[in-house]
Order: structure tokens, then sequence, then C-alpha cells
């Protein structure tokens, strides 16, 4: 009688190396977030930002527009698409810049040798990403926010400075032949690296999406003598009336319940929203006219006239 062998146990997977931990964590936690969670929370936010400095130009806090989840959705796609094209072609420079950086490195053949290209490469690297740390810790403490928002570069020197010396300590390790730091230092310091990265981008994004709806604003501003006059009836009269509205008094006693008094002339609709008119006018200028509101209702009656030189 045979006996019959035994069979044979695989040997154990490998651990993972640092390389592809880091990835993985980072695929799972897009997996737990979504990708359709993710894009809907970000056109949200970033549609509620877009918003709410268009109409901060004119003196409309964006909780009194009653603007939807939908309407900032629409808002948000406005938004993204620069951000979106800037960080498909950093993506595309950063893997240029990688490819070249592997060339150099196969290039080398003095390894440990301080005085090659890849040392300099690394040194280089690492100059850059502490120049760059230094001046988000400028910009962050010293500086004022005004001038954070104007330039950006405290966001993208946040987000691109300490990858900036993480990717310079890994060149340098290569270069040599073993790394600089222990894979536990090592693990720990590429997420850090990738979390301000993050957060810098995000900043840079919303700093975009602010100038962005302000600039809206200002388009408003320079297009309100092209859109349709705003003619509103009222039954009692307006007080404080914005530059360039005249004021008529119309026939009657107001004994019949809906009978209007009033009529101005020389509005231009902003917006209309939660049941409310934000009316402004042709001359409108920041810090010196209002934006009058004016909610629906019995006691106004409104028409609109088209002018002669509206596209």
């Amino acid at each position: 009688m045979t006996d019959e062998p035994s069979p044979q146990r695989e040997p154990p997977a490998p651990p993972a190396d640092d390389a592809s931990a880091v990835p993985a964590r980072l695929r799972r936690l897009a997996e737990a977030l979504g990708p359709a969670t993710l894009a809907t929370a970000l056109l949200l936010y970033f549609g509620y930002i877009a918003t709410r400095a268009r109409y901060a130009y004119f003196g409309v806090p964006v909780e009194m527009t009653g603007r939807s989840n939908q309407d900032l959705m629409l808002d948000g796609m406005e938004v993204v698409f620069v951000p979106a094209a800037m960080i498909f072609l950093g993506v595309m420079l950063l893997v240029a810049i990688h490819a070249l950086t592997l060339w150099v490195l196969s290039r080398d053949t003095a390894t440990g040798d301080e005085t090659s290209a890849a040392a300099f490469l690394a040194y280089g690297f690492v100059l850059v990403g502490v120049l760059l740390i230094g001046r988000a810790l400028i910009g962050m403490f010293v500086q004022g926010s005004d001038v954070s928002v104007v330039f950006g570069t405290t966001p993208l020197s946040l987000a691109f400075g300490p990858a900036a010396v993480a990717y310079g300590v890994w060149i340098y390790g290569r270069q040599r032949g073993r790394p600089l730091l222990s894979s536990r230092l090592a693990r720990n310091g590429v997420m850090c690296a990738v979390a301000l990265g993050v957060f810098g981008l995000f900043w840079g994004s919303t700093q975009l999406a602010w100038a962005y709806g302000k600039g809206r604003g200002e388009g408003d501003v320079k297009g309100l003598g092209k859109r349709p006059e705003v003619v509103v009836d009222t039954k009692e009269p307006l007080d404080a009336l914005p530059t360039g509205v005249r004021e008529n008094r119309l026939g009657g006693d107001g004994r019949g319940g809906r009978t209007y008094l009033y009529r101005y002339r020389g509005f231009r609709l902003l917006m209309a929203s939660g049941g409310r008119l934000f009316l402004v006018t042709p001359q409108w200028r920041a810090g010196r006219d209002q934006t009058v509101v004016l909610p629906y209702g019995d006691d106004i009656r409104v028409q609109l006239v088209a002018q002669q030189d509206a596209d």
C-alpha cells in the first residue's frame, strides 16, 4: 500500500512593500467614500462657495438667496472645470518629472557618490520643498489672509512643499542603494505629505471658487444695463430708493384691495429665489448702492420691459 504524498502548502505571500502600502490605503479610502458621494459633496461645496462670493458682492448673504442643493450643484459644475484641468495637467507634469528622475537614476553609475547627478537632484527637491514649506508657514502665520486669497501661493506651497521633500529623500535613498528612514517612519511621512497635499489643493480650489464667484458678481454689474427692466407697482411707498429708480404716483385710492398706488421704474432683476425679488439698478456700485429685496405677494405687481440693446 503506497502512501499518497501530502499536499504541499503554498508559501505565505510576502508582505507588501512601502511603495504599495500607501496606494492601497488610498484606494481603500476612496472605496469607502464612494466616487458619487465625493463628487456630489465637492459640487455642493464649490457651488456654495461660488454662490456666496457672487451675491456677497451685492451685500446679499447666501442664506437669504434660498438656493436649492440642485442649484448649488449646477453652480459648482461651472467652478470645477478649471481646478480639474489644473489637477490633470499637474498629474501629467508629475509623471514627466518622475520619468525624468528614473532616467537620471538609471544613468547614474556612481552609486553612493555625493557628487552624482541623482544626489544633486535629491538636494534640489529637498531645498525646493523646504522653501515652499517656509512660504506656506509665512502665508499662514505672518501675512494676512487677503494676500493669500489674492495670490493663492500659500495653499499651493503647502500642497507641494512636503511632497517635494519626501520625493527628494526617496531619490537620495535610491541613489545610495538603501533608504534613509525606517519603513514605518517613511510610511508615516508619505501619508502626512499626501494629507497636506490634499488639504493644500482643497484650500487652493476653495480660493479659486471664491474668486470665480466674485468675478461672476463683477460681470453681473457690467451687464445690468442689458437686462430687462423690472417695473414694480406697490400699495405702500418704498423708502430709500437706489440711484436711478423713479417713483410715480398712480391713480386710485387703494380701497379696492388690489389697487396699486405707486410705480417704480429703473430696477433690474438680480435674482428671483425663495419667494423674493432681489433688485438692483444699472448704476449699481459696490459700497454705494443697496440691493432691494421685495417678497412676492398681493402688495406688489411686477412687469418686465425688454431693453432694445439687449442681445
